[in-house]
């Protein structure tokens, strides 16, 4: 699964918010495809609608011309070649993302004037970037030796740029951390630069021929799939939340989320607890809290913003000397007992201990930290919205081959590919902002540590 995610962010992992969590999936079958020969070959260039019935069909060879098109590490391509189940896995996630598309231009999601935008800028630069590897493969070294700032500039001095170039700025101003806001005049320029490049190096690469490549025609269909099929995915998240009975089926059916022992001995241990066994002498003998191990589970003085919310609303809402209820975080069950509060500035700290169960060990992610029934209730919206992908690829008649061959890697170095925007296919300088609406990289700390710069657990 691990591969199977990397190719998927290679592809389309801004994109493909049905896949996002993969791997909380275990193996799948296929979906049932339409009969061979019912669909046609897709004019990949611009989506430019869908009838009720489209009809998409990527073929063997195809699929072996997209996997080429990803650039994979030797190592990862090696991995897809050895695995038919990855293989078919990756190709029912095309499918899926293809199936998402065709609803999104069914709904009218082109008719919107920031997709229409996206989707076209994703052709040039997708015409763009196959010209820059094959100046590349030619020799070429540097951006300028592909398109020269003269003809930048001449490719600004045409009418209709001027305005085109505004319609570029205002969606990157919209997607950006510039949240609608006028674009600095030194980013102005820079983009000014990247875009121009990029659009008279697609212009390049029509003349060339490379809009009527097969390899070409496949990736701008995918990038344009990528676009729409993240916009639906936005737009369709609700239909596909699960129920309260929904996750507790599922829990029910996978007894390795279910976290019913662990809460029993936290609170068998809270029972010694309240009978007037030692806390400190309990959490070192029982936490699984390493950073409170051999020290009964004190966190030592921390205020208010440093621990997740429900610990802290646990810590902060007991008097010196009190042990909280059992209660759960996305680490486990907790028990907090309160040794003393101090003024801090114009708040206040809190000097406290704390014993942690954790989740069955088949249910812990360390790396990305959910409750297993947060994990319930991702594979179950999932699951649902998977059936109804693979309900729309085969009303939509979309075919990909689950069966391609998947050569040596290609040892050329990509071509040259500036950053993209927020959501548009053309790219921004290294030091603009991130997208707006990206998270913090800086996590906030967990229970098990003390503050943001003391010892992780």
């Amino acid at each position: 699964m691990l591969f199977r995610k990397l190719v998927l962010t290679t592809l389309a992992a801004a994109a493909l918010q049905f896949t996002a969590q993969a791997q909380t999936r275990t193996t799948r079958k296929a979906p049932a495809r339409p009969a061979a020969g019912a669909a046609r070959r897709p004019a990949a260039n611009a989506p430019r609608g869908a009838a009720a019935a489209s009809s998409v069909n990527l073929s063997a060879a195809d699929m072996a011309l997209v996997v080429e098109g990803l650039g994979l590490e030797q190592s990862a391509r090696a991995r897809l070649a050895a695995s038919a189940d990855e293989r078919r896995a990756f190709a029912t996630d095309i499918r899926r993302m293809l199936a998402a598309a065709e609803e999104a231009k069914a709904a009218g999601y082109l008719a919107r004037p920031g997709l229409k935008l996206q989707t076209e800028l994703a052709r040039s630069f997708t015409i763009a970037q196959a010209y820059f590897k094959q100046r590349q493969a030619a020799g070429a070294t540097a951006a300028e030796q592909v398109v020269t700032d003269a003809e930048i500039d001449a490719y600004f001095n045409e009418a209709a740029t001027p305005a085109q170039f505004e319609t570029f700025l205002q969606d990157y101003s919209r997607n950006s951390q510039l949240r609608g806001e006028r674009v600095p005049e030194a980013t102005r320029k820079a983009l000014r630069q990247h875009y121009g490049r990029v659009m008279v190096a697609m212009r390049k690469g029509v003349a060339a021929g490379l809009g009527r490549e097969r390899v070409t025609q496949l990736a701008v269909m995918l990038e344009q799939a990528k676009l729409l099929a993240g916009a639906y995915a936005q737009e369709t998240k609700a239909r596909y939340q699960p129920t309260a009975a929904e996750i507790d089926a599922y829990v029910a059916a996978h007894p390795g989320l279910d976290p019913k022992a662990q809460r029993a001995k936290l609170e068998g241990i809270l029972a010694r607890v309240r009978a007037g066994e030692d806390f400190v002498k309990l959490a070192d003998e029982f936490t699984e809290d390493p950073s409170g191990k051999g020290r009964g589970g004190d966190l030592g003085w921390f205020g208010r913003g440093v621990m997740v919310k429900p610990f802290e609303d646990a810590a902060f809402g007991l008097k010196p000397g009190e042990v909280s209820g059992v209660f759960e975080t996305q680490f486990g069950f907790h028990i907090v007992k309160l040794d003393e509060r101090r003024p801090q500035g114009a708040g206040e700290e809190v000097h406290a201990r704390h014993i942690l169960i954790q989740y069955p060990r088949a249910s812990r992610r360390p790396n990305s930290p959910m409750s297993p029934r947060e994990q319930a209730a991702v594979a179950v919206e999932q699951e649902k919205r998977n059936r109804a992908l693979d309900e729309a690829a085969t009303r939509r008649r979309i075919q990909v081959a689950e069966e391609y061959a998947v050569g040596a890697a290609t040892t050329n170095p990509p071509a040259p590919k500036p950053a993209a925007s927020g959501a548009a296919a053309p790219p921004q300088p290294a030091a603009s902002k991130p997208a707006a609406g990206a998270r913090s990289a800086v996590p906030r700390p967990t229970p098990a540590r003390k503050a943001p710069a003391r010892r992780n657990p």
